[in-house]
C-alpha cells in the first residue's frame, strides 16, 4: 500500500512539472500534430480567439470565466464526447441516469437530472451558434470540432433560458481554400475502435464544401454472463457537412446538415455488495447464491451482471443549420457591422431499454409471492423519446475596434417532445405517454462601450417569453386517465459590469448578471391529478457575482487567468433519485429553496521553452443547499440523524429532513488537473517526437441529493501519457498512450440497494456502482494523415 502511495505521489510531482496533454487550449499549437522544427516556433503563446460574446474576440480580452479547448487539445486527449469534456474542465461533471435519456451536464455544480421531458437542463449545448433542444441529444460524437468553450456561470442574457449554469459553446471547422484531407485511426486493447475522415475545398471561386464521416465501437467495461455479450459501451455513426457560398464580400451563406446514429448499452450498474443469505424478492426459489452465480458480488470492483433483457438506448438525430451574412459596406447604413440570420430544424428519437431486475431468473413465474403471476419472464422497461426542434435568430453585430461595440438578436425556438414508458409486465407496473411543447420568444442586446483607454463599461438585457403546455396519458392506472395543461411565463434577465486594462495583456473584471430556467412539469411514472392541479414547479432564477483576473506575462509565455464568483439560486429544480425495495429506480423532481456555489477558478499555460508546453487548471467550489427544509430522507435514516413525519400532512405523512447547509451532490469542493507536451527533433528535418502526461484530481463527492453516507466517493486522481512521432512536417502522426495508468477504479454513479433481495428478519444491505470509461486502465495506438 505504501508502494503504491509513492508511486501515485511520484505520478503527481512528474505531472506537475512535465505534466500532462493540457486541459485547457494550447495556445501556441497551430497545426494538429507538433512540428518538429520546435526551436523555429514563435517563442510564446499565441492569442486563444473565442466567440463566448457573439462576435470573435481574444480570450483574455472577454470578462467571463471561459475554458477554451482547441482541436490539438481534443486529439490529444482523445475525447469522444461531451463526458469526456470532464477531465479537462474543472467545473464540469455529468450525472448518469439509468438510461442515456436522462443524463445531465453540471457547472459549478449546478444542473437538473430528471427523467421528465418538461425539465430543462440548466447547461446548454450550442453548436454553431444553434442550441441543442433536448440535451440527451448533445451525448453523440464530437467531430471536426476546431474548439469549445466552456462558459461557467449564468450565461442567460446571451444563450438564453436553458444556460442558467454555464454553457459549452461547440465550433467547429470551416471550409478551407484549398483541398485538404484527414484521416484518423484508433484502436485499443479494451474493444474500442474509431475511423474517421474529413475532407475539404473549394468547389468553384465562390463555393467552399466540408464534408467529415466517422464509425465508431466501444464494447464496454461490464460483462453480462448471461449471454457473454459487454455492456455500457456504444457504437455510432456520424456525419456532418458544410456548404459555403461567397457571391460578394458582403454575403456568406452556409447549410450545415447533420447526422448522427448511436446505439448504447448503458447504463448497467453492477452489484458491488450485498448481504449473504437473501432471495431476490423474497422468493425462497431464487436465492442470491444461485441467481447471481458466478458474480463476484462483494467484489468493489465488479464488472459482472446475469441480465436477460438488454439496457440501452437506440437514437438518431438529423438536422440542418442555414446561415446567411450581410455586412454593409462604406457609404452604407451601419458599415462594417454584420446582419446574421440562423435558422436550424433537428429531429432526435431515441428507442430505450432496461432490464429494472437485473437479473436473468423468471422471476414472474413466482411473483407476487402471495398470488404468482406465472410469466415466464424477468421485468423490463421499453419506451422511446422523441424530439423535434426549430429555432430561428436574427443578430446584428457591431463591427470590432469601435468605442461602441454592440449585439442585438431576435429569437425564437419551439421544442415538441413525447416520452412513451412502458413498465412491467408486472413489477411497478405502469404505461404512460407524455407530450411537452414550449415556445420561446425573446429580444437580447450586449454592449460595451471603451470610457476611456483604460476603462470598458458592459452591459446587456434579455427579454424572455415562454408558453408550455403538455398532455399525460396514463393507460395502467386503476382508472386510466388523461391531463393536460399549460402555462405562459415573462421574464427579464441581465448583466452589467466594468474592465479595466492595466496594459494589453493584463485586464481586471468585475460582473453582476442574473440567470433564468422556465417553468417545469414532472411528467414521469408518478405524475397524477394531485401534482397536475398544483401547477408547474416554479422557474428557477440565479444571482451571480463575478470579480476576475486575466494576464499574460514574460512575452506571452505565462498566461494566468482567475476568477471569484459567488451565485444564489432560488427554485432550483432538481430530481431526487430513490431505489423502491424491489430494486425499481424513481425520480422525483423537487424545487430546492435556494442554493449558493461560490468559490474561484485558476486557468493557468506556460511556454517555457520552445519545446516545452505547461499548464494547469483547478476550481474550489462550495456548492450549498441554504433552504430545503423539506428535503427526502435516505434509506434506513432514522430521526436521530434528522429523518422525521413530513409535519405538513396529518395523515399518513411520509419522511422528511432539513438538508440546509448540506453540500450539493456531484459536487466535488475541489479539482484539478495538471498537464504539458514536450516536443523533441528526431535527427531529420521532417520528423518529430513528443511525449505527454496529464493528471486529474478531485475530492470526495455524494452522489445522491439525500446525503446518504453509502453512496459518497472518497478522493480519487487518474493520471494517462502518451508518446508519438510525427513525419511530414506534421501530416503523419503515430501516438501510443495509456488512460489510467494506475489502474484507479472510481465509479460515475453509486447506488444503495440491495437490487431487489431480501429475506425474512433479515436487514438486508447492498449498493451498486457504474464504473466510468477509464475506471480501468487500457491502452491504445492513433494515427492521424493529412493532405
Amino acid at each position: 500500500m505504501l508502494k503504491n502511495k509513492m508511486h501515485l505521489r511520484a505520478a503527481t510531482c512528474v505531472a506537475a512539472l512535465l505534466a500532462a496533454t493540457p486541459a485547457l487550449a494550447q495556445a501556441g499549437d497551430q497545426g494538429s500534430a507538433p512540428t518538429p522544427a520546435a526551436d523555429s516556433a514563435a517563442p510564446g503563446l499565441a492569442d486563444i480567439v473565442v466567440t463566448a460574446n457573439r462576435r470573435s474576440e481574444r480570450l483574455q480580452d472577454v470578462p467571463i470565466s471561459v475554458t477554451a479547448v482547441t482541436k490539438d487539445v481534443l486529439e490529444r486527449q482523445n475525447v469522444r464526447d461531451i463526458s469526456d469534456l470532464t477531465k479537462l474542465v474543472p467545473g464540469l461533471t455529468i450525472n448518469y441516469g439509468s438510461q442515456p435519456g436522462n443524463f445531465s451536464i453540471n457547472m459549478r455544480g449546478i444542473g437538473t437530472l430528471s427523467n421528465g421531458i418538461a425539465v430543462e437542463s440548466d447547461v446548454a449545448v450550442v453548436i454553431d451558434d444553434v442550441p441543442v433542444g433536448f440535451q440527451a441529444a448533445a451525448f453523440k460524437d464530437l467531430i471536426d470540432v476546431e474548439r469549445i468553450e466552456a462558459l461557467k456561470g449564468p450565461q442567460s442574457t446571451l444563450f438564453g433560458k436553458s444556460a442558467i449554469a454555464g454553457v459549452l459553446n461547440v465550433t467547429t471547422q470551416a471550409p478551407t481554400s484549398t483541398w485538404t484531407g484527414r484521416a484518423t485511426g484508433l484502436v485499443t486493447n479494451d474493444r474500442e475502435w474509431r475511423l474517421g475522415g474529413t475532407i475539404s475545398g473549394p468547389i468553384t471561386d465562390t463555393l467552399k464544401m466540408r464534408l467529415t464521416v466517422a464509425r465508431d465501437s466501444y464494447a464496454g467495461n461490464v460483462r453480462n454472463i448471461t449471454n457473454g455479450t459487454w455492456l455500457n459501451g456504444s457504437k455510432g455513426l456520424t456525419v456532418t457537412g458544410k456548404l459555403q457560398w461567397d457571391p460578394s464580400e458582403k454575403i456568406t451563406v452556409s447549410l450545415q446538415p447533420r447526422f448522427n446514429q448511436t446505439d448504447a448499452t448503458c447504463c448497467v450498474s453492477p452489484i458491488n455488495s450485498l448481504s449473504p443469505g437473501l432471495f431476490y424478492q423474497g422468493i425462497k426459489q431464487l436465492p442470491e447464491s444461485s441467481v447471481l452465480a458466478g458474480i463476484p458480488i462483494n467484489d468493489p470492483a465488479n464488472t459482472k451482471v446475469r441480465n436477460d433483457f438488454r439496457s440501452g438506448g437506440d437514437s438518431s438525430t438529423y438536422g440542418a443549420t442555414l446561415r446567411a451574412s450581410y455586412t454593409p459596406g462604406d457609404g452604407q447604413l451601419l458599415p462594417g457591422a454584420s446582419l446574421t440570420y440562423i435558422g436550424s430544424f433537428d429531429r432526435y428519437q431515441m428507442h430505450d431499454y432496461q432490464d429494472i431486475d437485473g437479473t436473468d431468473a423468471p422471476f414472474l413465474l413466482y411473483f407476487p409471492v402471495a398470488a404468482p403471476s406465472g410469466i415466464n419472464s424477468g421485468a423490463r422497461i421499453n419506451g422511446h423519446f422523441h424530439a423535434r426542434s426549430i429555432t430561428q435568430e436574427l443578430r446584428l453585430t457591431s463591427p470590432a475596434g469601435q468605442h461602441l461595440r454592440y449585439t442585438f438578436g431576435l429569437w425564437y425556438a419551439r421544442n415538441s417532445l413525447d416520452r412513451l414508458l412502458d413498465r412491467g409486465p408486472v413489477l411497478q407496473y405502469i404505461r404512460y405517454l407524455a407530450t411537452s411543447h414550449n415556445e420561446n420568444y425573446s429580444f437580447y442586446t450586449d454592449l460595451s462601450y471603451d470610457l476611456t483607454r483604460k476603462i470598458t463599461l458592459n452591459g446587456g438585457f434579455r427579454l424572455n417569453r415562454q408558453h408550455v403546455d403538455y398532455t399525460f396519458d396514463n393507460y395502467t392506472a386503476a382508472v386510466p386517465f388523461h391531463l393536460q395543461g399549460g402555462s405562459l411565463d415573462d421574464a427579464i434577465t441581465g448583466k452589467v459590469g466594468a474592465q479595466y486594462h492595466l496594459t494589453r495583456d493584463n485586464m481586471l473584471y468585475a460582473t453582476f448578471s442574473t440567470g433564468y430556467k422556465g417553468q417545469a412539469y414532472d411528467l414521469v411514472s408518478t405524475f397524477n391529478a394531485a401534482l397536475a392541479a398544483n401547477g408547474p414547479v416554479r422557474p428557477e432564477t440565479a444571482k451571480n457575482y463575478e470579480v476576475g483576473f486575466k494576464s499574460s506575462l514574460f512575452d506571452h509565455r505565462l498566461l494566468f487567468n482567475t476568477t471569484l464568483f459567488w451565485t444564489d439560486y432560488k427554485g432550483f429544480q432538481t430530481s431526487v433519485q430513490s431505489f423502491l425495495p424491489d430494486g425499481t429506480y424513481l425520480t422525483f423532481l423537487n424545487s430546492i429553496g435556494k442554493l449558493r456555489t461560490r468559490g474561484v477558478e485558476v486557468d493557468m499555460m506556460a511556454k517555457p521553452t520552445n519545446r516545452l508546453k505547461l499548464n494547469a487548471s483547478g476550481a474550489f467550489d462550495d456548492a450549498k443547499i441554504i433552504d430545503f427544509p423539506f428535503g427526502p430522507c435516505y434509506g434506513g435514516q432514522t430521526a436521530a440523524q434528522g429523518c422525521v413525519p413530513d409535519p405538513r400532512v396529518s395523515v399518513n405523512p411520509g419522511n422528511i429532513q432539513n438538508l440546509g447547509g448540506k453540500r450539493l451532490n456531484n459536487a466535488p469542493r475541489f479539482k484539478f488537473n495538471l498537464g504539458s507536451e514536450y516536443d523533441f527533433p528526431l535527427g531529420k528535418p521532417d520528423l518529430g517526437g513528443f511525449i505527454t502526461f496529464a493528471y486529474r484530481w478531485q475530492s470526495q463527492i455524494n452522489f445522491s441529493l439525500n446525503q446518504d453516507p453509502v453512496t459518497v466517493q472518497k478522493p480519487y486522481g487518474v493520471f494517462d501519457a502518451s508518446i508519438g512521432g510525427t513525419a511530414g512536417g506534421g501530416r503523419y502522426k503515430l501516438s501510443v498512450f495509456v488512460n489510467n495508468l494506475f489502474d484507479k477504479h472510481y465509479a460515475v454513479g453509486l447506488g444503495n440497494t440491495t437490487s431487489g433481495f431480501s429475506a425474512p428478519g433479515v436487514v438486508a444491505s447492498g449498493t451498486n456502482w457504474q464504473p466510468a470509461r477509464d475506471s480501468f486502465r487500457y491502452v491504445g495506438v492513433r494515427l492521424d494523415m493529412g493532405f
